[in-house]
């Protein structure tokens, strides 16, 4: 299981180092980045609006994350399994990163791979959603 080292970064951006670690260890074709996808093959990925389902009376608090998953391939077939398996490995674990100030509790679908687009180039575009459920504790 990989394990987040907070090292002056935000709760936020350490669990979310540790989902982009996780998926890192499948071996895809890319190495996933945050922020926009390269001209080049890759995987990206980003925090989609999220607010806190509950913030407890001692301010630690239970976050349901959106987190936005893109890739870009020129082969249509392994762009749609690499998403796929990333979907499907994230949601089926029964342990997940824990670190400085964090606990992931569970990692669910919310929206499926699907093809958004088609570059000049032909470069298949596909995009999916997780959600990172996130408890945020005192350290």
């Amino acid at each position: 299981m990989s394990e987040a080292v907070n090292t002056g970064a935000s709760w936020l951006n350490a669990a979310i180092e540790s989902v982009m670690d996780l998926i890192d260890d499948m071996g895809n074709f890319a190495l996933i980045t945050r922020g926009a996808l390269g001209i080049d093959n890759g995987l990206c990925c980003e925090v989609a609006p999220s607010n806190p389902e509950t913030v407890y009376l001692d301010k630690n608090a239970y976050f349901p994350i959106t987190l936005a998953l893109n890739g870009k391939h020129h082969n249509l077939q392994t762009l749609s399994d690499t998403l796929n398996n990333i979907m499907d490995t994230l949601t089926r674990r029964t342990t997940y990163p824990t670190g400085e100030g964090f606990q992931i509790v569970d990692i669910t679908n919310s929206i499926m791979p699907h093809v958004i687009g088609r570059e000049d180039n032909n470069t298949w575009l596909m995009a999916c959603d997780i959600i990172v459920k996130i408890y945020r504790k005192d350290v």
